[in-house]
């Protein structure tokens, strides 16, 4: 009992010392990702057959090594003092604009979108939108945090803050449709936190909608036959998707209860059951109880990510945290909110949940800076 005690008190001690910031927010991840390898071994098992020769425990362990991959991640970003990562945001969008513009032209193409990079000799790819998402938010935190008591001019306004938005999401936008609305949405609220004029926001939100909707019509990006298809089926209440269908069943299947652990029947019939559809998986397994705290976690994980700003006196840290934040929860109700039918279908992934190498990691940097925000540490510098 007494070595059993001293263990215990050893674990607290090094979790205390090693691990700063939100412990709620180092829980909710750590569960997610603990309880995502379960779910995501269950759910690839028509991968494993179709693709891996029945290899069912390559995607356990894959997706195993990636979780702690992330961890990993979130752990030495976090032990990063956030105002640093004020020296590297403009270094980081403009890098992840090259690498959007490298993807259209020499990307390698998944559903006829060319959205992924092959990174030579490792065999692996790289999804640039990911790390776009990341660095446009905290630069846009940047910029705003740098005029939050200061007023705008009409130049200023259009020359970083407006057009870093526009160029950025208009790149993701010609692969990647739910993407760029989404990332956008969040940019335009950021904003209006950050006191942007509201005239500014809605004459730009004007605008991109319209140019939107004309590239889609127009046929002129490579998913926009399947937004409009999407769009136009979701507004048909006579017709309903094969995937909207299969996860309809799933969740019926599950019930309170579920069917329980790695017994989901749908997941053989759901398309990229692993990845877009996890949610009516885990539903269908772990019933609507399951469901319901998966949904609890990240309510709280947006409530917490949101008190890290209490943290600190900095808009930037403020700012910073906020956006991080925002990005991974409505991706997160996104996704869920396609799997019970709200929303057309949008092919996002549950954060920290979904298989999936580039959104795990670079959701790990965006929490490892939230917890550096939340760290609450003050520099002597300049506020920022």
């Amino acid at each position: 009992m007494d070595f059993l005690n001293k263990t215990r008190e050893d674990t607290q001690a090094w979790f205390s010392k090693n691990l700063k910031g939100d412990p709620w927010i180092w829980g909710i991840c750590i569960i997610m990702l603990m309880w995502s390898i379960v779910v995501v071994y269950s759910a690839s098992v028509k991968d494993a057959y179709s693709q891996m020769d029945g290899n069912t425990e390559y995607y356990l362990y894959k997706h195993a090594l990636l979780c702690v991959l992330s961890l990993a991640v979130m752990y030495f970003v976090h032990r990063v003092p956030y105002i640093k990562f004020v020296y590297v945001t403009r270094l980081a969008v403009w890098s992840s604009i090259l690498l959007l513009i490298f993807t259209m032209f020499f990307g390698t193409s998944v559903n006829d979108a060319a959205r992924w990079i092959e990174i030579p000799v490792l065999g692996q790819r790289f999804q640039p939108s990911e790390w776009a998402k990341v660095a446009l938010v905290a630069h846009l935190s940047l910029i705003l945090a740098r005029h939050i008591k200061g007023g705008w001019n009409t130049r200023e306004l259009f020359m970083e803050p407006l057009a870093l938005v526009g160029v950025v999401c208009g790149l993701i936008f010609v692969s990647n449709v739910s993407t760029a609305v989404m990332l956008a949405g969040i940019c335009f609220l950021l904003m209006f936190v950050g006191k942007v004029p509201l005239h500014y926001l809605a004459f730009t939100a004007l605008g991109l909608v319209f140019f939107a909707t004309i590239a889609i019509l127009l046929n002129s990006t490579q998913r926009s036959g399947t937004a409009q298809s999407r769009i136009s089926t979701f507004f048909d209440k006579d017709v309903v998707v094969y995937q909207s269908q299969q996860s309809y069943m799933a969740m019926a299947r599950g019930g309170l209860y579920g069917e329980g652990v790695s017994k989901s029947r749908q997941r053989r019939f759901l398309p990229e059951p692993q990845k877009d559809f996890i949610f009516a998986v885990a539903v269908e397994e772990y019933g609507t109880l399951g469901g319901t705290a998966l949904i609890i976690l990240y309510l709280i994980l947006l409530y917490r990510g949101l008190k890290a700003i209490e943290a600190t006196k900095r808009p930037f840290g403020g700012l910073l945290s906020a956006g991080l934040t925002f990005i991974v929860v409505s991706q997160a109700f996104s996704a869920m909110a396609v799997t019970v039918g709200l929303v057309p279908v949008t092919g996002q992934t549950l954060p920290f949940f979904s298989q999936g190498g580039t959104s795990l990691l670079f959701t790990g940097i965006a929490m490892g800076m939230i917890l550096s925000v939340s760290r609450g540490e003050i520099m002597e510098e300049k506020r920022i």
